[in-house]
């Protein structure tokens, strides 16, 4: 079985430098630095022997949501698809789904730029291929 939204940007992080401390920390303290160890190297409801890595409270979502770079609302949906197997009815990849809530929060003439920006980056795969 694929990992989860959640359980992947937990494990970029992770493999990205930062120990379980660090995202203890960075996260505000929303969840303790075994659970985030939990949750990358076992998964949601799985953990070492009987432990069982439960799903993080919504008082625990904003910090969640400042480590991971992303909005709670974002958080709460990777929440729903890895402890419990809901995703919202997108026809859009993981990777669109990260970056909308960012692009979102951007102006107008911020938001164009990036799309021109994805247009010549096409464009320039599509001349190379």
């Amino acid at each position: 079985m694929a990992d989860g939204p959640f359980r992947e940007a937990a494990r970029r992080i992770a493999i990205g430098g930062k120990d379980y401390i660090s995202m203890s920390v960075l996260s505000d303290r929303a969840r303790s630095h075994g659970w985030w160890r939990n949750v990358v190297e076992y998964g949601p409801w799985r953990g070492p022997g009987e432990t069982r890595v439960g799903p993080p409270t919504p008082e625990a979502v904003h910090g969640i949501a400042k480590l991971f770079g992303t909005t709670p609302g974002r958080v709460s949906e990777m929440i729903a698809a890895d402890w419990y197997g809901v995703e919202k009815n997108s026809e859009f990849s993981a990777r669109v789904k990260k970056l909308a809530p960012n692009i979102d929060l951007l102006d107008d003439a911020d938001a164009e730029l990036v799309e021109q920006l994805i247009r010549r980056l096409l464009a320039n795969r599509e001349s190379a291929g």
